[in-house]
């Protein structure tokens, strides 16, 4: 049986078309959740943003994760988009001159050259896997100009079969083989904040993950920078994901879990360098830039204990069910 929001491809490639990001109408023109003009937004802020790093001294890149539709559109079993009609295609195309130049990094026409070569993301999940995460690592380094870590083809890895998002969703579920390369080695992590913690425990299953922030150093980085990543779910904080590819390669990484800047931020920590990164289904909720970590994580942190207290009390009253039903 197929979940209603996930689409069975070609060769077992499995798509996600709807849920709370209504992945499938983000490939329209007009209507859908991200219609052309909601793109001009998208442009104006990445606009801004390059303006604003440029007065600050800052070098500036974002980078917007294509939807697995975008590059693996081929593998559709019946029309379901044009991939054509891609947000991060159509936004390329808003800018009034090489988008490159306000710092838009395109990773979509690089990852179809090398689709059908390579898997890039996996079959039955939302996300890039380890190779795609590594192009797309090396595409941003050579748009900022920084070093490649050479050492990152070699770090260790487990082969695994698991269970992933879209593939838990069919039934019988379907696992696929994974690798998982732990990118992190060299660099640190020396700081994360409640919300990292929150994030990382078991008992809140992920709900709680905006707001995360979290430092790493590394002596031994080929570029003796500073960067600032701003980015979601691809990039994260684990040893596997984008950050761990970034903390690898720069002297100090400090990331935050948000789709915003948080400008006092950049202001006190003075970076050499500011990253935004999306996914692009994300992109339909449009950016503000008046995200506050400080604020954030108090919300987060009183989220996590209104949390802790509806699991206590659940198992309060089933503890007194049980009771009940003992005695009579």
């Amino acid at each position: 049986m197929t979940s209603l929001h996930v689409h069975k491809g070609l060769d077992d490639w499995l798509f996600l078309t709807g849920g709370s990001n209504f992945v499938t109408t983000l490939y329209q023109r007009e209507g859908g959740h991200l219609p052309d003009v909601a793109l001009e937004g998208w442009r104006d802020t990445i606009v801004a943003r390059k303006r604003r790093c440029d007065a600050l001294g800052v070098r500036y890149a974002h980078i917007a994760i294509p939807e697995k539709l975008t590059i693996y559109g081929h593998k559709q079993a019946e029309p379901l988009v044009d991939p054509d009609l891609a947000p991060a295609l159509r936004l390329l195309k808003l800018f009034d001159c090489d988008p490159a130049a306000y710092g838009y990094v395109d990773l979509v026409a690089l990852m179809r050259a090398h689709r059908d070569s390579v898997d890039l993301y996996f079959r039955t999940d939302t996300h890039w896997n380890a190779i795609g995460s590594l192009l797309g690592y090396e595409t941003l380094c050579d748009a900022l100009g920084l070093e490649r870590n050479a050492a990152l083809a070699e770090r260790p890895f487990v082969d695994d079969l698991r269970l992933l998002d879209l593939g838990s969703k069919l039934d019988p579920p379907v696992y696929e083989p994974v690798r998982e390369v732990t990118w992190l080695q060299d660099a640190t992590r020396v700081y994360h904040n409640n919300v990292v913690r929150l994030l990382e425990a078991h008992e809140y299953g992920g709900e709680i993950h905006v707001g995360s922030h979290a430092i790493f150093k590394n002596p031994k980085a080929p570029n003796d920078c500073k960067l600032t990543l701003f980015g979601d779910s691809f990039s994260g904080v684990s040893p596997f994901h984008f950050t761990a590819l970034l903390a690898e390669t720069v002297s100090e990484l400090e990331f935050i879990w948000s789709a915003n800047v948080d400008w006092g931020l950049v202001e006190r920590v003075k970076p050499d360098i500011v990253v935004t990164e999306i996914a692009e289904r994300y992109m339909a909720i449009p950016p503000n830039d008046r995200f506050s970590l400080r604020a954030t994580q108090i919300r987060q942190e009183w989220l996590g204990r209104r949390r802790r207290l509806e699991a206590w009390l659940r198992d309060k009253r089933a503890n007194w069910r049980q009771r009940s039903s003992k005695s009579a």
